[in-house]
């Protein structure tokens, strides 16, 4: 899964190849659930939708097309299941996500502090639940606090940087850190416990020891990012 802040900031003439890109990865590594953070919400709402359709897994349960929709535009969760725990994947974007967007007066979005009734559904049906997202310290805090029964949040924001736990529940960062990106891999036992190991991976195409993605942009002849 993928907590958002993925696509390239700047809307550059790599942006497209990068994007496409990126849409490839995610299908072919066979992603569960991916989200929309900032960076991807300064794109036209148009082009996720696009994606969406087109297969990639994305999830954001607060995220509304038209001021009075009740139907997210994307699927609010995902489930898949691992060793026989079933998991969910909840998407959720914060208000001020959808600031820049060229679509911010088309969108709204639902305070993901607010969205009860969807997640006893999801917490009922589950044994395992996740929430990702671009969430500041404080807005993973408080949504630990909202949804006490949530095992997981990971944030791709990049003032979360170190894991903390609210209750039971475990506080993830996970996003790019200069030539490095840190990423958290997950074992759950059927006694609903789980173990958290933090991962750093190497991001420049010059170093041998790289990461699949960016192999793929090194292959594709886009020009590294500064």
């Amino acid at each position: 899964m993928d907590a958002g802040n993925f696509a390239t900031l700047a809307i550059d003439k790599e942006f497209e190849p990068r994007r496409d890109l990126l849409f490839s990865f995610y299908k072919e590594q066979n992603y569960d659930a991916i989200t929309l953070g900032p960076q991807e919400m300064n794109s036209s709402l148009s082009v996720w939708k696009q994606a969406s359709q087109d297969g990639l897994p994305i999830v954001c349960a607060n995220l509304f097309e038209g001021k009075r929709s009740k139907k997210p535009v994307f699927d609010a969760y995902r489930w898949t299941e691992r060793a026989g725990v079933r998991m969910a994947v909840v998407g959720l974007i914060m208000e001020r996500s959808v600031a820049n967007s060229p679509d911010s007066a088309e969108v709204r979005v639902e305070s993901p502090y607010k969205i009860q009734k969807l997640m006893r559904k999801v917490l009922k049906r589950s044994d395992y639940v996740t929430l990702i997202g671009d969430f500041t310290v404080k807005e993973a805090d408080s949504l630990a606090q909202t949804y006490p029964e949530v095992n997981l949040i990971v944030s791709s924001n990049p003032t979360l940087s170190n894991y903390f736990t609210v209750g039971t529940t475990v506080v993830a960062p996970c996003g790019a850190k200069g030539y490095y990106g840190e990423y958290i891999e997950t074992s759950v036992a059927r006694s609903d416990s789980a173990r958290y190991e933090k991962v750093r991976e190497t991001l420049d195409t010059k170093i041998p020891a790289d990461t699949l993605y960016e192999k793929r942009v090194s292959q594709s002849g886009i020009l590294p990012r500064k």
